[in-house]
């Protein structure tokens, strides 16, 4: 029943005020019309502030709510169990020391997509608890907060990957007692796997607000296998055009090219033409449609 108080001004006029319970979705209500009609304060933020000063704000604020969640220990825990299983499998195997560096960055690609699916379904669980009310809280560019997300997630995944082949190479220089490639290399492998991941983590964040992690996870277990399919002859000519593939497939040709193998004339700019487009088109669609994004309830 809702309580209401009235009472009576000096110039005889009547009020009355009602006090109604906040539910999510009279907030998503309220967020939509101060959008479309802002107030006082919706004005003064859109005079004074900007969406880098938003996107900051957002991005250590993410920062801030992960510090002490799952994501942060699987982000370390997972690279460092990978050390430790093929260090102790290499320890005897009978693989040349080039051989044993190169499964290990192709097995670190393979897995990737399927590690990106699993942290963002644990990253939108969590705002789904809330309600989605930090995703769709009162911002004046309702964009920076998906956009905050990403970040945040691409960073984790790049201090990831770059324990897991820095762990990896410290270790295996230790056990072998010399050094298969530079530490600049390593670094350039790691990166190379970041940037074949990135569209990854925006192609799972919509798939978990859109649908279910239940969705996301099937999507990510049939990239990791398609990223292993892709690694050999089945994958010619078409790998281009599956992100998940990226990662695994320039990793390879990188350390082709540092063994002194050149890439076919054209090879690298029409794969790189192929890759922009796509990434454009999946950027465009998502960023559009979470501009009418408003919220979901999942029963996984």
């Amino acid at each position: 029943m809702e309580a209401v108080r009235t009472d009576v001004n000096r110039s005889g006029e009547l009020k009355s005020s009602v006090k109604e319970e906040v539910t999510p979705e009279k907030l998503k209500e309220h967020v939509r019309t101060e959008r479309e009609q802002p107030g006082e304060s919706g004005r003064s933020a859109k005079v004074n502030g900007s969406i880098q000063g938003e996107l900051l704000r957002l991005i250590k604020a993410e920062f801030w709510k992960v510090r002490h969640t799952l994501l942060t220990w699987i982000h370390l825990l997972v690279p460092l169990l990978g050390i430790v299983v093929f260090l102790m499998y290499y320890s005897w195997s009978g693989w040349s020391d080039e051989g044993k560096v190169s499964g290990y960055i192709q097995v670190l690609s393979i897995a990737f997509p399927l590690i990106i699916s699993v942290v963002c379904s644990l990253s939108v669980e969590m705002e789904e608890q809330g309600h989605f009310q930090t995703m769709l809280g009162a911002m004046v560019h309702k964009k920076a907060a998906l956009l905050a997300k990403w970040a945040v997630l691409a960073v984790l995944g790049l201090g990831a990957l770059l324990l897991a082949v820095g762990g990896f190479a410290a270790g295996f220089g230790m056990m072998t007692g010399g050094s298969v490639y530079t530490p600049a290399q390593y670094a350039g492998m790691a990166g190379v796997l970041w940037l074949g991941g990135i569209n990854l983590y925006l192609l799972h964040l919509f798939l978990n607000l859109a649908f279910s992690k239940t969705i996301s996870m099937c999507v990510g277990t049939s990239e990791l296998l398609t990223a292993a399919l892709f690694l050999t002859g089945l994958g010619e000519g078409l790998w281009q055009f599956f992100p998940c593939s990226w990662g695994s497939r320039w990793s390879g040709y990188l350390l082709l090219y540092w063994k002194g193998q050149a890439m076919p004339a054209g090879f690298v700019s029409r794969s790189l033409g192929i890759g922009a487009v796509l990434t454009a088109a999946l950027w465009g669609m998502i960023f559009l449609w979470y501009h009418y994004y408003e919220g979901r309830q999942c029963h996984d």
